[in-house]
């Protein structure tokens, strides 16, 4: 029963490949606006595929529908294939019932039949119990280097012209607040970024109840406590 993490290099599955242990890492290629970056930085073991989904991604970056896609095709290479999804995802197909639906539709359909035998798949979503500065923490105290984690880990919306990350959009400021709670220093020219980026788009959602992520509002707040004391 191959495990296979869908993988993309950014933060959460950066950190379940180390923790999870899989034995298959599957990058698919969805020709998306930040892809090249992301390709860039792969590792040799990464099995890549090409599925052309960018075509279709929203200016919020949401591609309808993309892990439906993602899972059925990773169940080609795996029978356990987990979702780098954590507490603070909000989208229905990174949700557990997504999870066990997909499970139920794809063992279906590789039930035994005149092409192939009998499989059952299973859609992990364990991950998805933890924000991502547990995932960070669990990965730290397994003996995990945090200057390592943050400097391989890659997945942002803008990258500028030089290939790096913008610390202007949501994946980055996620990021930066999952490693400036565990105490990780992001640096001032980062930090910088991240608290514009707090102040003009996600205060004001916390503010008026609007932003909708539980828990992970107290960590914003925390770092963005730490970072403005520590820099401004």
């Amino acid at each position: 029963m191959k495990k296979v993490l869908l993988y993309s290099g950014g933060m959460d599955s950066w950190l379940i490949d180390k923790i999870w242990k899989p034995d298959i890492k599957l990058y698919i290629n969805i020709k998306g606006e930040y892809s090249k970056e992301e390709l860039k930085r792969l590792p040799k073991d990464v099995i890549i595929e090409e599925l052309d989904l960018g075509r279709f991604e929203r200016e919020d970056k949401i591609i309808p529908m993309r892990n439906l896609f993602f899972v059925t095709l990773a169940s080609l290479y795996g029978d356990e294939i987990c979702l780098g999804a954590t507490a603070g995802d909000r989208v229905l197909d990174k949700s557990i019932d997504f999870g066990e639906k997909a499970s139920d539709l794809l063992t279906y359909l590789w039930q035994k039949q005149h092409w192939t035998e009998e499989r059952k798949i299973k859609i992990n979503l364990d991950f998805k119990h933890y924000s991502k500065v547990e995932l960070l923490k669990m990965y730290k105290n397994q003996g995990g280097d945090l200057k390592k984690a943050f400097n391989e880990t890659f997945s942002c919306y803008y990258p500028r012209h030089n290939g790096n990350e913008c610390w202007t959009c949501k994946p980055c400021f996620r990021k930066a607040v999952a490693f400036t709670i565990v105490g990780f220093d992001i640096g001032k020219e980062k930090a910088k970024r991240v608290i514009r980026y707090i102040d003009s788009e996600i205060l004001p959602a916390i503010k008026n109840g609007t932003y909708g992520r539980g828990k992970e509002e107290q960590d914003i707040l925390e770092a963005y406590k730490v970072l403005k004391e520590k820099y401004e």
